[in-house]
This record gives structure tokens, C-alpha cells and sequence, in this order.
């Protein structure tokens, strides 16, 4: 799994969410090149803000907040004096980059489009965990094969 992320001069750099989402946005500042004390945050294409620096979404995995081979572009977050609304600026010199995009980052109704809050499902448990169980309900478990063995995507051993 990866995620691009735009920046500068149209230039694009590959990241792999599949860590705490503090450690990716680490990760970010530092191969895009912003300063340590710059707060960034990434949009979508259409300036629909992630919100992965919010205190909520730095604890969790950036591969739950974030779509596989999304494509996002890098926002700088400046927090006003009084705290209330922060600013964002995009930090990517692109056509992308044009007056809907920019209306969109600031309106005070951006809301991420993938969410940070889990989706209930009617009999009130997260939607998530029905993921982690197999077909039958029960939870899966993963088994690596002995050495010299292979396993298929599905994991079953290969015979040879």
C-alpha cells in the first residue's frame, strides 16, 4: 500500500501509510522538505483537508484514515493567534491549485472525505470489525508457513 503526495513544483514523492500517522507526517516534512516546526497536514485534489494532525488521527494508523494509491497534496497548517480556525496552505505550485480548490481548503464546512470517525453500523458496533473475522464470524488467524515453505495469497501452502 502507498500514498503519493504532490508538493512544490509539481513534484510528487511515494510514502507508506502503514504506520502511525505522527510518523508519516514526520516522514513527510522531512522528504518534501519543510521545517521541523511546520505543522502540514494533506487534501485531497478537490482541498478536502485529511486531518491527520489532529490529535484524534495522530495516535492511529495512517492507513485508516488514508485510501490506497491515493493521491494527496500537501497543506501547511498556520493556527491563528486565538487558536479557533486554523489557516491551510498548499504547499504544491500545480494547475491543481486553482480558486474551487482554494475556496474548498478554507470553507468552514471541509470535511474529510474519507472520515476519521468509524461508521456505526445499526446494531451499534464499528464497521471495522467484521473485517477482522473470516466468513464463518470467527476470527482468522494468520499462520506463517514452516521453512521452505510458500503461501499463497489465500494461505494455503503450495505443494511442490
Amino acid at each position: 500500500m502507498f500514498i503519493t503526495v504532490r508538493y512544490g513544483d509539481a513534484e510528487e514523492a511515494l510514502f507508506n501509510p502503514n504506520c502511525r500517522t505522527m510518523l508519516l507526517l514526520e516522514n513527510i516534512k522531512q522528504r518534501c522538505c519543510c521545517g521541523e516546526d511546520v505543522e502540514v497536514d494533506l487534501s485531497d485534489n478537490e482541498g478536502n483537508i485529511k486531518y491527520l494532525h489532529s490529535a484524534e488521527s495522530l495516535q492511529k494508523y495512517a492507513n485508516e484514515i488514508l485510501k490506497e494509491r491515493e493521491i494527496l497534496v500537501l497543506v501547511k497548517v498556520e493556527r491563528n493567534e486565538d487558536g479557533n480556525k486554523p489557516q491551510y496552505i498548499p504547499l504544491l505550485n500545480d494547475e491543481t491549485i486553482d480558486a474551487a480548490f482554494l475556496a474548498k481548503l478554507s470553507s468552514r464546512e471541509n470535511v474529510s472525505s474519507q472520515g476519521s470517525k468509524r461508521k456505526k453500523r445499526q446494531d451499534g458496533k464499528s464497521s471495522n470489525l467484521a473485517s477482522s473475522r473470516g466468513r464463518s464470524g470467527t476470527k482468522t488467524t494468520s499462520h506463517s508457513p514452516g521453512p521452505g515453505k510458500s503461501a499463497t495469497p489465500t494461505g494455503r501452502s503450495k505443494k511442490k
